[in-house]
């Protein structure tokens, strides 16, 4: 019997730390199918609404917990609360890779399912996971909030049971809590949209380091695009010149390609990028047909049929020794990039 109330309480806690995002969810999902013309997500945009679950997750959570406990000692009650938000705040890291890998093993064994409630819960929090981290301010943010409690949490359940540390289910679970949040960057290294095949040298403008890899990956996968690069042409055999468009947004008439940036001057034999102070007019600017340039020096598999979607300015461009091309490639709906390919 006891057993069975032990069992009974863990599930009620787990309910309550991971049910209540699937459920607020839902709720919005069901109001918008009820009501077409008063969509939250419309009015508020896909962060703030991230932002508006991942706050009610957390209010949600710690009350309930605190509603559990409520007669129970104050440490232990205090605790249950610090559990409460510290899992929510967690759970974009803790449910992306998951709810991923969830999601896609569903569609492998339903691929006609044509009904969104089975794909509903699955699909939609990693959306809103990698809209919330696609900014590096918010990114940052989040983390911190996310690993601070989650630390204390385990620091003071660790000082309080010592020994007995390993028999507490809370320590599993703040420990898996905080691995996803310290290992989210080296599970979320950015690739760009394509590779390339075997034996092509193959650079990237602006690689990002760790963090706005990271950030830059959760773009992808939320397909947001902050800029567009420009290939404007080659200065010398070794030199790509360019300008990147950013701030983009969709407008009534069209896209609206944002605001452009310095030209900028990418050196091949440094992978260094200067400010370009010279004259654009004498950029050589010698264009190649995409299907004869880029495509056969990509490798075979690549995520689209067709090979790879170029960005918005689709001109590959030819170094003045014919040994480089310079090509954009986008993610679907996704970040850009700027890529240079050997060519023979």
């Amino acid at each position: 019997m006891k057993r069975y109330t032990t069992l009974k309480r863990g599930l009620v806690v787990l309910s309550i730390l991971f049910a209540p995002p699937f459920l607020v969810m839902g709720a919005r999902q069901s109001l918008s199918w009820l009501f077409p013309s008063a969509s939250l997500l419309a009015r508020l945009g896909i962060e703030w609404f991230a932002i508006t679950i991942l706050g009610a997750h957390v209010l949600i959570s710690a009350g309930l917990m605190a509603l559990l406990a409520r007669r129970w000692e104050q440490d232990e009650r205090w605790h249950f609360v610090l559990t409460g938000v510290a899992i929510p705040l967690a759970m974009p890291f803790l449910a992306f890779w998951p709810l991923s890998l969830l999601l896609r093993l569903a569609y492998q064994l339903f691929p006609s399912a044509s009904t969104p409630w089975l794909f509903f819960g699955m699909w939609a929090y990693p959306l809103l996971s990698a809209s919330l981290l696609s900014d590096v301010t918010r990114y940052i943010f989040l983390s911190l909030a996310a690993l601070l409690p989650t630390l204390v949490a385990l620091m003071v359940l660790i000082a309080r049971e010592r020994g007995q540390i390993w028999r507490r289910k809370r320590f599993y679970l703040l420990a898996v809590a905080l691995v996803s949040i310290l290992a989210f960057p080296l599970l979320m290294r950015y690739r760009p949209a394509v590779q390339a095949a075997h034996s092509v040298e193959l650079h990237i403008v602006e690689q990002p380091g760790l963090l706005a890899g990271t950030v830059k990956r959760c773009q992808a996968a939320a397909e947001i695009c902050e800029c567009q690069y420009e290939p404007l042409g080659w200065a010398a055999e070794q030199t790509l010149v360019y300008r990147k468009w950013c701030d983009a947004d969709y407008q009534m008439n069209g896209q609206y390609l944002g605001d452009p940036q310095p030209p900028q001057a990418y050196h091949l034999d440094t992978d260094e990028i200067s400010p370009f102070d010279g004259d654009l007019d004498t950029l050589t600017r010698e264009s190649c047909p995409l299907s004869k340039c880029v495509s056969p020096a990509l490798a075979a598999e690549q995520a689209f049929p067709r090979g790879y979607l170029p960005g918005q300015y689709e001109d590959a461009l030819v170094s003045p020794n014919g040994r480089w091309v310079a090509f954009t490639a986008e993610h679907i709906y996704g970040p850009e990039d700027l890529l240079v390919i050997s060519h023979e």
